[in-house]
């Protein structure tokens, strides 16, 4: 709020104008929680508040060049994702090519008999060089082992298409393999990936799913860049209908969609990342937009909880999110745009903490805590509580007119000693008193060249980071 660069009030700030979620804060164990000695006078406790702003401003100022920090295991992870993403498509379409095939019976897949069974119908998206792979039906249960080097498809040989006058041929030229072009070379090695799934289509109302623990899908691309997965907990996922039916017959949607991957990790060159839990539970909400009544699904609940490491540096993330708006009942859009009666009723908190270098020598602990909520048509609050090392503020926010184009942000900081700065606008600032006690020790205000100066009783001068 003092500066743009404070990453916690940008944040609470954005969350609360655009009506994010809320709850209790509390500080996080990535940082100390601020336990410093408090100053005995009241002068030197308003000093201290001012003397953390500055060491957290200055701290955050060094994510400024992250991105350029971070360029290199960011390419990687970019580089090698789109690999083990495209050997996951690969997998699926193994078990359920296989799960068809077996038709409930418990039947043992070589690699040759896979392929066969994926040239029926998916022959033109892959392209084998090598396949060890086996794959093992038990009823909806399909295990997979071994390695490949598989190339994918890429495009249309359309020179080639032209020339052979494949247009005229009687045989299904797109189909054909040798009217595509194939790259993103890669070698798929894949380690006890047990999948359960209904792939077989018989009338249901539920649809589960599963990734059992201990599977491991590895990938090695032509730039020898490696990355991998591994499952060290069993992930979920379901969708659940009001009437029993098969998948080709429904026209209508789930009442309810949950995923629920856990333990996920991610290795690719000095990155790992471990995944404790990724959820979203999705329910059916019915809108009336004043002419159809249109049937959707959208996100009730999502969490993420995750760890992310490089080199001597990791960041642990924290978030939840929750809509609490009843969606057994019709929601109206007729009017285009949120009313008093409909409105995003939601939680956000968000816990980030961890050790980064930020604009110091060595990594430092931080956190940073934000529970936003907004429950009500015209406003929203936020709180945050941001950690550097021993450096702690907590921040409340306030946001009002949210049904206005222009919304009043007004802000107060606490520091841990009782001092405190309350402004009634941020985005109008002009002067505000740090008080202890109820009792103004300094002023603090902007200046012509945009810096915020504190004044204090004393005369003593201290200007914020720039």
């Amino acid at each position: 709020m003092l500066k743009k660069t404070l990453l916690a009030i940008s944040c609470s700030v954005f969350l609360v104008a655009c009506g994010g979620g809320g709850g209790e804060s509390s500080s996080s164990s990535g940082a100390d929680a601020g336990q410093v000695t408090t100053p005995a006078s009241d002068l030197e406790k308003a000093k201290q508040l001012v003397k953390t702003t500055n060491a957290i401003v200055s701290y955050y100022d060094g994510f400024q060049n992250i991105a350029d920090q971070y360029k290199v295991p960011a390419q990687v992870i970019n580089d090698t994702s789109s690999d083990l993403s495209r050997a996951t498509d690969l997998l699926l379409v193994i078990a359920e090519v296989v799960t068809q095939d077996a038709q409930g019976q418990t039947k043992t897949y070589t690699g040759q008999q896979i392929q066969d069974l994926i040239n029926q119908d998916y022959s033109r998206n892959f392209k084998f060089k090598s396949n060890n792979l086996t794959a093992k039906v038990v009823g909806d249960s399909i295990t997979i082992s071994g390695n490949a080097n598989v190339q994918y498809w890429q495009a249309f040989n359309w020179d080639k298409i032209t020339a052979d006058n494949a247009w005229n041929n009687s045989n299904h030229w797109s189909s054909d393999p040798a009217y595509s072009i194939y790259g993103e070379d890669s070698e798929v090695t894949v380690s006890n990936l047990v999948l359960e799934a209904p792939f077989i289509d018989t009338a249901r109302t539920a649809y589960n799913y599963k990734i059992q623990n201990n599977g491991k899908i590895s990938t090695k691309n032509l730039k020898n860049q490696t990355a991998s997965f591994s499952f060290t907990a069993d992930s979920i996922a379901s969708m659940v209908y009001a009437t029993a039916d098969t998948m080709g017959n429904r026209e209508d949607i789930p009442n309810q969609a949950t995923l629920k991957l856990q333990g996920l990790v991610f290795e690719s060159a000095d990155v790992k990342a471990n995944l404790a839990e990724v959820s979203l539970i999705a329910r059916k909400a019915i809108f009336n937009n004043g002419v159809d009544t249109l049937e959707q699904l959208i996100p009730s609940e999502l969490v993420l909880k995750g760890l992310v490491g490089y080199q001597q540096e990791s960041l642990n993330l924290e978030a939840k999110f929750n809509l609490n708006n009843d969606l057994s009942k019709v929601i109206d859009v007729s009017a285009g745009q949120e009313t008093s009666t409909n409105f995003i009723n939601a939680n956000l908190n968000v816990k980030l903490s961890g050790n980064l270098k930020g604009a110091n020598a060595a990594p430092t602990p931080f956190s940073i805590d934000i529970a936003a909520k907004r429950a009500e048509f015209t406003k929203g609050t936020a709180t945050v509580a941001v950690v550097v090392d021993k450096n702690a503020l907590d921040i409340e926010l306030t946001a009002k007119g949210l049904d206005q184009e222009h919304q009043i942000i007004a802000g107060v900081i606490k520091h841990k000693n009782g001092a405190s700065i309350s402004i009634a606008d941020v985005q109008n600032f002009t002067s505000a008193n740090i008080v202890v006690s109820g009792k103004s020790y300094g002023t603090l205000t902007k200046n012509s060249s945009g810096q915020y100066v504190v004044k204090f009783t004393d005369d003593t001068i201290i200007y914020i980071a720039p």
